[in-house]
Parts: structure tokens; sequence; C-alpha cells
């Protein structure tokens, strides 16, 4: 303990004496949380306040130039400031714009020391396009919150892994501007954002084999996002780091073939073998041409297979209710016959 102490202070000096270095600074130290819970205090930001700036970003797909003024309104009704480029959308034969301008727009949000959270657009794809452009790309000096989910996910992985930013899987804008998600949703994700719920529990995890049926607490960051995205992450600078770690997953219209496909996949390169837990959230669509769906057989026969704890979250995903789950800072997750996760911002 002591050790750490030092190098985090040498390393604090060096940064004010030498300004154009950038150190890292050593991981925060554990502290006891609620329930007497091992939490680590991560990079997330204070509460968004009454008129405060947030970028608004579309790194994956575009839509109707129409929507701006839904999310100027949506977002000025929660007393928020929406920063939106003007070229936001633009000529591409698959997303909102070309890579470089929307690269450019990601830069921008990233370094705007006027603003400290990031909001996408929407999901689609595109986004992993971005990060060949943000690997050389200098680590900001202060860290901003990226929300978003779907295609998103693989700007979480880079953030959570990259530069050890937390962030956020929610609903993009686009959904909650459209009314594709419940009010119930967009009233937690509300609460989390302005800081009125700073501790979250989710209730009623449903265990899928015998490890998640065991009692007991695990203590561990949590990264994912959408199934797709991760196993695009293989073999990449970006890949999912998976070491020590919580999984989450969840996927849209994929049959169940093709989830099973891709989880094998992900075994096969060895990206469960020291992972803590997995968590399924939503896996919407992807029915079979007889309207029957293979998805929760596909799951329950790879959670049996596995010597891990995995269990189902109900909620989290792409479905109309649709919670928000911070990716990248430790969780604690009860496995048994009343499994929970817990976090603490």
């Amino acid at each position: 303990m002591a050790e750490r102490l030092k190098a985090h202070a040498w390393k604090v000096c060096i940064r004010e004496t030498v300004s154009r270095v950038r150190i890292p600074l050593s991981p925060p130290l554990m502290y006891k949380a609620l329930n007497g819970a091992d939490f680590m205090p991560s990079l997330w930001p204070l509460p968004l306040k009454k008129s405060e700036n947030i970028d608004v970003i579309a790194p994956a797909f575009g839509y109707f130039p129409d929507i701006l003024v839904k999310i100027e309104s949506f977002l000025s009704y929660w007393d928020l400031h929406p920063l939106i480029p003007e070229d936001i959308f633009g000529a591409d034969i698959l997303c909102a714009h070309a890579d470089e301008i929307r690269f450019n727009h990601l830069y921008k949000a990233l370094n705007n020391q006027k603003s400290r959270y990031i909001w996408c657009l929407r999901g689609g794809y595109g986004s992993a396009r971005l990060l060949s452009f943000l690997k050389d790309m200098p680590m900001p000096f202060i860290p901003k919150l990226l929300i978003g989910s779907s295609d998103i996910t693989a700007l979480h992985l880079f953030l959570n892994q990259k530069w050890g930013w937390p962030s956020l899987h929610a609903a993009p804008l686009k959904a909650l501007v459209m009314n594709e998600i419940s009010e119930e949703s967009i009233s937690g994700l509300k609460a989390l954002l302005l800081g009125a719920q700073t501790r979250k529990k989710h209730d009623h995890l449903i265990p899928l084999n015998s490890a998640a049926f065991q009692k007991r607490s695990i203590n561990a960051p949590i990264i994912g996002g959408n199934l797709t995205l991760i196993e695009s992450s293989l073999g990449t600078f970006w890949q999912a780091d998976t070491f020590g770690k919580i999984i989450f997953l969840e996927d849209v219209d994929e049959r169940g073939y093709r989830i099973d496909r891709s989880l094998v996949h992900l075994s096969q390169a060895g990206l469960f073998e020291h992972a803590k837990a997995i968590i399924f959230g939503d896996f919407i669509g992807g029915k079979e041409k007889d309207g029957t769906s293979l998805i929760e057989p596909v799951l329950q026969r790879f959670a049996n297979a596995m010597p891990i704890p995995v269990l189902k979250m109900e909620g989290i995903g792409h479905g109309f209710v649709d919670s928000p789950l911070p990716l990248g800072i430790p969780v604690v997750l009860e496995t048994g016959e009343n499994s929970s996760l817990i976090y603490q911002l």
C-alpha cells in the first residue's frame, strides 16, 4: 500500500512539474461503499448541472435532419444545452458522414473543455471505422462520459480499456426522441445523469448455470455491450480485454444460429477463460422463419457448458425497456437464487 501511494505521489509531482509529459495517475485506492462492498472511485463525472453543455455526435448511422430539432427540444426540457455540429449529417454510402468528418466531431467533443458528456445520436454501423484515427490521438486531460449503445460498443471498449474512462451503455438520443423506449427507462436514465441516483441495484437476475446458483459476491469491473461488436473486436488493437472482468452481452435481430456462432467464436478465441462472470442482456428479434426463436435455448446451452457464472438480466439492450448500465467501473455481482448487480457512482 505504501509503495502504491509513493508511486501515485511521484506521478502527480512529475505531472505538475513537467506539464508536457503525460503520465497516467495510479488507479485510485479501494474504499468501502454501502453494505461493505468494495468499489473503486472512478473517473465518473459529477451529475449534469442545469444549462450544462452536452456534445451530440453521430459516429455511426445518420438519420433524417428533422430529428435535430427534436433532440434540441428534448435536452432543453432537461435544462441541458446540446452542442450539435452543423455538418453532423452529410454524404456517405453508409454512415452519417465521411469518416474524417465524423472523427473530427468526436475529436472536438473529446477535447471540448466546456462539456463533460458526449451523447451519441444512434448506433447502426461505423464507430469502429473511427478507431484507426482515435488510437493515434493523445488522451485528453479531462475525461468525458460517452453515452450510447449498439454499434457504440466499439467506442466503449476503446475508452474503457485504452484510456481507463468509464462510459454509459444507454439508449442513443434517437431512441429517446422517437419514443422507442419506455417513460420508465427515460426516467431512470435521467435520474442517473442528473444525480438523483448514484447507487443502483439490479434485482432479479436469472442464474443460467450451476456456477450462477452458487451464492457468492463477485467484485470486478464490467465491460461489454453488443455481442456482434465484441466479436468484431477480436484480433484488433481494441479487442475486448476480459481478464478478471464481468462481461455484459446483448444483441438485436440475430437468429439463434448467429448468436451461437458468435459465442463459439469468442469461446474458442479464449475471451471467457479468465472472466469472472457473463451477464446476458436482452436479445431482441431474431425469430426463425416459422416465428419461433432459438435464442433462449442457445444461451442456455452455452451457459450449461461454462464453468463461470452465467446470468440473464432483462431490460438492457435494444428493447422498449432499456435501463442504463455503466461500463468500465467496478460492480458487485451477487450470485445465487436472489442474484443482483450493484454499482456505486
